[in-house]
């Protein structure tokens, strides 16, 4: 029976060379006489093998530069270490910091007497110096295809002062919640809106529906359309509670520093994301 298999196997090979080579043929031959003699009951093993991830051809480039830069950056935050302003606020004023790594929102809350004053403020406001980003160049193409500096700014020629808008609240058990609108804007506290928001509906609520009850709630009159005397005794009592120029100043250190904190932490995830 073994010979009569060989022998059609060959006749098969044979027969098959003008369409295959001869690697082929011997290919041809060995998986028909694999065919021939498989024992009877014998189960074939299927291999599969996981398809091969392809990534976008300029992904080592972009890896590359997120390394460098996030470890650039890592080795000035080290060298920088913890900012002394920080601690010598918060010693100086009372306030608690609070914030959250990858958030832009940033709380403060000390107590004064009986009253718990929170000020909250976005690392966002940043954007609002004239020019948030220093020592960048850009480029735009002409009509014939080249592309041509248009602008330089350099880190200099960026304000150290920008306006912040944030909020104040000032609370007591035993009456409503006080709820300050302000901007600062060259060291100065401007109050845009003082309302007055009922215990009963700010306890146990924040996000969208404190934004619900804030602006229901009578925003109150005109601060510039005040008296004299109810502006100055305003702006004492808020200076009073360190709602103040110094103040102002330290949300613009404060928010830089954050900025340059959260945009390290921006530059690690992008580079987990790239490698994931």
């Amino acid at each position: 029976m073994k010979y009569i298999v060989r022998n059609l196997v060959t006749a098969a090979a044979r027969n098959a060379a003008p369409r295959f080579s001869q690697a082929a043929s011997i290919g041809l031959g060995a998986r028909m006489c694999a065919r021939v003699i498989q024992p009877v009951g014998t189960i074939r093993t299927l291999t599969t093998t996981m398809p091969m991830r392809v990534n976008g051809s300029s992904d080592s480039d972009l890896l590359h530069t997120l390394r460098d830069e996030a470890d650039y950056e890592a080795k000035q935050a080290a060298e920088e270490g913890e900012p002394e302003f920080i601690q010598a606020f918060m010693n100086k004023t009372g306030f608690k910091i609070k914030t959250k790594t990858g958030e832009q929102k940033v709380t403060m809350t000390k107590q004064f007497g009986s009253e718990t004053i929170t000020i909250s403020f976005d690392v966002g406001e940043i954007l609002n110096a004239e020019n948030p980003i220093a020592d960048f160049e850009t480029y735009r193409e002409n009509d014939s295809g080249d592309v041509q500096k248009e602008a330089e700014i350099n880190a200099d020629d960026t304000p150290e002062d920008f306006a912040i808008g944030f909020t104040a609240t000032i609370s007591k058990n035993s009456t409503d919640m006080l709820f300050l609108e302000l901007e600062s804007n060259e060291g100065e506290v401007g109050v845009n809106h003082m309302r007055f928001l009922s215990n009963k509906d700010v306890s146990d609520i924040s996000g969208m529906n404190l934004e619900w009850v804030r602006q229901k709630a009578y925003c109150g009159p005109l601060f510039g359309q005040l008296s004299d005397d109810l502006k100055e005794n305003i702006d004492a009592f808020l200076a009073e509670r360190n709602i103040d120029t110094g103040l102002t100043l330290f949300m613009q250190d404060y928010i830089e520093h954050k900025e340059q904190s959260e945009y390290l932490n921006w530059l690690r995830k992008f580079k987990s994301f790239v490698e994931a």
